[in-house]
């Protein structure tokens, strides 16, 4: 949203006030912001009940990211000349930045009364209110409520929304309900809205994935990185994919790509060393995961991945490989507990263990979790066999070998 910075100064004698303030918004305009605030400063001391010095000194300190300074600014300012539509536009849309989204409205319905055509005023608050029904429907799909998340997306595309991560959002409430060619549908629409958006082909690709659709996925992920080839959502997809085709090197080409271009992102640094450990690189995993690990150690399955190295026999990782490994799946599930392969990798290393009735709740927790993880079925028979759960074991057999047929690894 463009600043309205252009706001007109009156013409008024040349008082020293006034000077500073000229020079202040001068200098604004060229962006040195810094010496335009200590002008302003200079013009608001002289004369504290100016509403357009304060107005300005408000808009000069939100261009310089300083939003909760600006705002007592602008609220007085606003107060001193309440008829003022830019200065009631720039303080409303400082409030939505603050997270004030009751007072950003009420401020741009009164430019509505007064200016019933003003087109950005209109325009900010329409988004306001898909913003607000989006949000409340993504709430929903956080909680896993798919259904309730569906109908609200629904409900907005009913009164004309448009926007493609409406059509996004309601894509994954179809798929995560098993329906795919909707999600497919939903997702086309998307793509239609906004054809040159790398964002929602890489999305399309996860869907595409996560249906096992390898030939679909690779082509939006080679039109996602086409139009942003720095793209670190489509690199790590682009990485699953050469991994999917046994392109081990290529696949650690995109996720150190990934780690680059986003260092903000655990994921991108989990795959790598994954992939790294994968080509026999054990140094090198080592070393990405326990860096990985003291630069987020918030994220669980850095820990897990970690973990799955220390217990490989060909990784040599020395004595009290075993124990590190259990303490590391152990805090990996402590900070996220839905990681299907950290209760794989635990459930295993405690029928090593000896622990079978310990093993069995993790391996029945993979299998709940990852369903189509056809070790894990086997795993849990074995630890079914040891305990003398028969027709238990005889069940996760089963179901082995129908993973099996189907070719599922």
């Amino acid at each position: 949203m463009t600043l309205w910075l252009a706001l007109l100064l009156l013409v008024q004698p040349a008082s020293e006030g006034r000077q500073h303030l000229e020079r202040g918004f001068a200098l604004a305009q060229t962006g040195d912001l810094k010496a335009a605030e200590t002008e302003l400063r200079l013009a608001a001391k002289l004369a504290p009940d100016d509403a357009q010095t304060l107005a300005i000194l408000g808009i000069v300190l939100v261009r310089q990211g300083r939003i909760t300074e600006a705002e007592p600014l602008l609220e007085r300012a606003s107060t001193l000349d309440p008829g003022n539509v830019n200065t009631r536009l720039n303080l409303a849309l400082n409030q939505l930045r603050l997270g004030n989204k009751p007072g950003a409205q009420a401020n741009l319905k009164r430019i509505l009364r007064d200016q019933p055509n003003n087109k950005e005023a209109s325009a900010v608050l329409e988004s306001m209110r898909q913003k607000t029904g989006y949000e409340a429907a993504l709430e929903e799909y956080r909680h896993n409520r798919f259904a309730q998340s569906q109908s609200l997306l629904e409900q907005m595309i009913s009164g004309g929304s448009r926007a493609p991560n409406v059509f996004r959002l309601l894509a994954w409430c179809h798929h995560r309900q098993g329906r795919p060619e909707e999600a497919l549908r939903a997702m086309q629409q998307a793509l239609e809205l906004a054809p040159d958006d790398p964002v929602l082909y890489a999305n399309a690709a996860q869907i595409l994935i996560e249906q096992r659709n390898l030939t679909g996925a690779r082509a939006g992920v080679d039109k996602a990185l086409e139009l942003a080839p720095d793209n670190a959502f489509a690199l790590k997809l682009d990485g699953t994919l050469n991994v999917a085709s046994g392109n081990l090197k290529a696949a650690l080409a995109s996720f150190q790509h990934a780690a680059e271009v986003d260092r903000s992102d655990p994921e991108a640094v989990e795959r790598l060393g994954t992939v790294q450990f994968m080509l026999y690189r054990y140094a090198e995993a080592r070393k990405t995961f326990e860096t990985g690990i003291a630069r987020f150690p918030s994220f669980g399955r850095l820990y897990a991945a970690y973990a799955k190295l220390l217990l490989d026999p060909s990784s040599a990782a020395g004595a009290g490989a075993e124990s590190r490994a259990k303490g590391l799946l152990d805090k990996a599930l402590a900070l996220d507990a839905s990681q299907a392969d950290a209760h794989f990798e635990l459930g295993k290393l405690l029928i090593n263990q000896g622990k079978a009735s310990e093993a069995a709740h993790h391996l029945e927790t993979a299998t709940r979790l990852d369903p189509a993880n056809r070790s894990a079925h086997f795993a849990l028979a074995n630890a079914y066999r040891i305990l003398g759960r028969n027709a238990d074991q005889a069940k996760e057999l089963e179901r082995y070998r129908e993973l099996e047929k189907q070719g599922v690894r």
